[in-house]
């Protein structure tokens, strides 16, 4: 498996200064959210989570975003360490996914309604079933100030991203207004996380918003369609952000996004539209990735790119920067990373199993680029090493697990 591109430039440790972090997470699904959660965790076990200041977020990214900042005064409470981390956002959120099928009790409250005098799409369904059991505010401005999240979806009237904050909402085409006070969360999820051909378009009204010359109504789909890394939030910052935006000078990129793997096999009509997609979403990733390594060597930013699909093991350090040889003695053995990449993109229930090798994956992929990149960031040795060693045995037993969770299923792991 080859190694990810890395800046030729390491910066230097900040002169006494705190670094403000910003966070993108890519879409995915749940397998999203629970590499996003193992990144989360390392970044509060290294004492660097009350640092982030802002999240910009696709799809199932949206979904990890929305839960952290929904929970952000407890963290800040606990001092932002791993334990109120654990107690808050990843106990719960667990608590939820390893045991309810959401994607299959949103379905249901779809069908309920189309036997009722008020009709709701699917997608919308979808919002409302993951805002009733994942989280506690209902309106974006209820969401905690404390840490500003960007909740992005693509706009089909004008191709472009279109965000929803806790403070204003729009994009480039129609400028950014204050948030509705009215505006639900489960909107603005389900617009991030629907996905063409799976879900239908999320409508958005926009009278009395005070957008500049919108349509009528705007027609809102996955964000992944028009950036499913959410990076270009942080590019280019002198174009068009809105007043009240947060700035950060360190970014983490988090992708969860997976390769597209070659398929020797005849597509139809059919599966020809899937498959299309999955292209366009790959060359979409592809270029932000290019693009954002671009400005890591060239100086313009500072962050680091963090892949599901890389093994740690294999990691090679910037030009320079000589290689820490046990940086990585906790990680997964290789070839999960390329099983975990492999996993259904996704919001049924997930096994106990594939929750906890995600966020493990997480977790280390970010100590070892740390490590190496921002030593003044990192741990010097991390306390998470349940896989430090995997017999032959039981890494048989879950790569095969993993192997099994490729594929969507309306009966596989249904839950209740």
């Amino acid at each position: 498996m080859s190694t990810s591109p890395q800046p030729s430039n390491v910066p230097r440790p900040p002169d006494g200064s705190e670094p403000a972090i910003g966070l993108c997470l890519s879409g995915g699904g749940f397998r999203a959210a629970l590499f996003a959660f193992g990144v989360l965790r390392y970044l509060a076990e290294a004492g660097q989570l009350g640092k982030v200041r802002a999240i910009s977020a696709v799809s199932g990214g949206s979904v990890a975003a929305a839960v952290v900042a929904d929970r952000w005064p407890e963290l800040q409470a606990g001092g932002f360490g791993i334990t109120a981390f654990d107690d808050h956002v990843c106990g719960p959120f667990l608590e939820v996914v390893t045991r309810k099928n959401l994607r299959n009790r949103a379905a249901g409250r779809w069908a309920l309604t189309r036997v009722g005098p008020k009709r709701r799409r699917l997608g919308s369904s979808l919002g409302v079933t993951m805002t009733k059991h994942l989280l506690r505010a209902q309106r974006v401005v209820e969401l905690p100030d404390g840490l500003q999240v960007v909740l992005t979806s693509t706009d089909l009237a004008s191709g472009r991203a279109f965000r929803v904050s806790q403070g204003f909402v729009g994009g480039w085409e129609f400028g950014y207004v204050a948030t509705p006070p009215r505006l639900s969360l489960s909107l603005a999820i389900a617009a991030s996380t629907a996905v063409p051909f799976l879900f239908p378009p999320v409508h958005l009204r926009t009278a009395g918003l005070g957008l500049k010359d919108p349509p009528p109504e705007l027609s809102l789909v996955d964000g992944g369609v028009y950036d499913n890394l959410g990076l270009e939030w942080f590019q280019g910052w002198d174009r068009g952000r809105p007043d009240g935006a947060r700035s950060c000078d360190f970014i983490v990129a988090v992708d969860a996004s997976g390769p597209l793997r070659t398929e020797p096999r005849h597509f139809g009509w059919g599966r020809s539209l899937f498959r299309s997609q999955s292209a366009q979403y790959a060359q979409t990733r592809a270029s932000r990735v290019r693009w954002f390594v671009d400005q890591l060597s060239g100086g313009q930013m500072q962050g680091l790119l963090v892949q599901i699909d890389k093994e740690p093991t294999r990691f090679q350090p910037p030009s320079g920067v000589e290689r820490i040889a046990d940086a990585a003695e906790g990680a997964l053995p290789e070839g999960f990373a390329d099983a975990l990449a492999g996993l259904r993109t996704d919001l049924d229930r997930f096994l106990p199993e594939e929750a906890q090798l995600l966020m493990y994956h997480g977790y280390w992929s970010t100590h070892v680029r740390l490590r190496h990149i921002r030593p003044d960031l990192a741990l010097t040795r991390p306390r998470w090493t349940t896989y430090a060693t995997v017999s032959t045995d039981r890494g048989t037993y879950l790569l095969g697990l993993l192997r099994t969770g490729e594929r969507r299923s309306l009966r596989r792991r249904s839950g209740r």
